[in-house]
């Protein structure tokens, strides 16, 4: 990483709150142990990076920094969590029709 990147993500706290809910939204879906097994959803760290990719990529960045409210408990943010939980499971659906990975 870059000196200057570094230094606004560690020092300035620049982060994509965008990209926290996805990620937490999707810890929260494969812990769903029984709906993963159940739809033959790989959770592999390649499957993984795919679905929050594909999620990601359809969804508009939202940065901020400290010195600025993080305060993902809005109603933007609740409808987003919602929005994203959809998006995982469809994006989980493509992936297992075209895994990056063999077997």
């Amino acid at each position: 990483m870059s000196e200057l990147k570094d230094s606004l993500y560690t020092h300035a706290g620049l982060e994509n709150l965008t990209e926290n809910i996805v990620l937490k939204e999707l810890e929260e879906f494969i812990k769903d142990t029984e709906n993963m097994q159940k739809n033959g959803y790989c959770k592999c760290w390649i499957c993984l990076a795919d679905v929050a990719a594909i999620v990601l990529n359809e969804l508009k960045p939202n940065y901020c920094s400290n010195f600025m409210d993080k305060n993902v408990n809005n109603e933007y943010f609740t409808n987003l969590r919602t929005r994203v939980g959809k998006m995982i499971e469809r994006a989980f659906k493509i992936v297992k029709k075209n895994p990056h990975h063999k077997g």
